[in-house]
């Protein structure tokens, strides 16, 4: 298979260590360094090991090549990412592999799947006082390698759940040009109207939250939270097509006890807040209509903050990004 991805395969990501940069490096020399099977199953399914200058330090990305992939083919193909949520440790690139169906999902679609790691409680941010610097790494250093090594494409969509609902809607807003669709599954949309559940996960972690955005308390902190909060940038999205989505914080009867209903609750006050924002913001650019047309959004009852729900949402939001990308 070495033909296929044109760089240097091993049978684990424990040897990555002992792999050397091939290929084509990002601008600012970022590489890959190892190309990995984690699984005899379905070949379709690498993990990538990058060493990024932005972060200094080697990150795991997850990719799902597309079904009948040829690297000598001259073609691009379109790109999914799929952001994890918070609490991953350093294995966040596999939840979306090890908790859903993703694989049989897109098997038969034209599309590169890419599954980054983004951190603990990264929020896919760089951090103003702090080595991590996530947002270069998945949206300048990882889409150059792909575009350069694997043929990934112009057309991209990004979704997420949690924090990667965060990430994806805050990506997508903040760099306008690069996301042709976004979809969030209980996705932390405001985070500036609860700050203290982001400050609590940052200082979980052995962070100061204030080496994230700063002090959200004082007039400078509150405004690079701002320049990173959905909420404040929805006005930066209503030409895309969107899909929000969130539970309401109730157990349904085959629902374990999580014991997060209570984070479920707040992403959903969030969720909604910002696509009101949205809608109000659509309507002021276009007198007389009555909200986004682009946006379609599902708030159900029950539902709680665990992987049966963002499978659910994936499934039904998949046609909506595949479509704005041609997968």
């Amino acid at each position: 298979m070495s033909a296929l991805i044109g760089l240097v395969i091993v049978g684990s990501p424990a040897q990555a260590a002992s792999c050397t940069a091939l290929g084509a490096t990002s601008d600012d020399g970022s590489s890959v360094t190892c190309v990995t099977y984690p699984t005899s199953d379905d070949a379709r399914l690498i993990d990538l090991t990058v060493h990024s200058a932005a972060m200094n330090a080697n990150e795991i990305v997850r990719i799902l090549l597309p079904t009948g992939y040829d690297p000598q083919a001259d073609r691009t193909w379109p790109t999914l990412y799929l952001l994890h949520g918070a609490g991953s440790g350093t294995s966040g690139h596999v939840d979306w592999t090890t908790n859903t169906d993703v694989e049989s999902q897109t098997a038969g679609h034209g599309v590169i799947v890419v599954m980054p790691d983004g951190g603990n409680v990264g929020y896919y941010s760089d951090w103003i006082a702090d080595p991590q610097k996530w947002e270069t790494f998945h949206l300048v250093e990882l889409r150059q390698l792909l575009e350069r090594n694997y043929h990934a494409g112009p057309d991209r969509a990004i979704a997420g759940l949690s924090m990667g609902g965060f990430g994806a809607v805050s990506y997508a807003a903040r760099h306008p040009d690069d996301f042709k669709a976004v979809a969030s599954y209980s996705g932390a949309l405001h985070p500036y109207a609860d700050y203290p559940t982001i400050r609590t996960q940052v200082w979980s972690a052995g962070k100061d939250v204030r080496t994230l955005w700063g002090d959200p308390t004082t007039t400078s902190g509150a405004a690079t939270w701002q320049q990173h909060d959905p909420y404040y940038l929805a006005d930066k999205l209503t030409g895309i097509p969107i899909y929000v989505s969130s539970g309401d914080g109730t157990r349904g009867p085959n629902d374990p006890d999580p014991g997060s209903t209570n984070t479920e609750a707040i992403v959903n006050s969030e969720s909604q807040a910002f696509t009101q924002k949205l809608n109000d913001a659509y309507v002021a650019a276009h007198p007389g209509a009555t909200g986004d047309p682009l946006l379609t959004t599902h708030f159900y009852s029950p539902g709680v903050h665990i992987w049966s729900y963002w499978t659910q949402e994936l499934h039904a939001s998949l046609p909506l990004l595949f479509s704005a990308i041609g997968a």
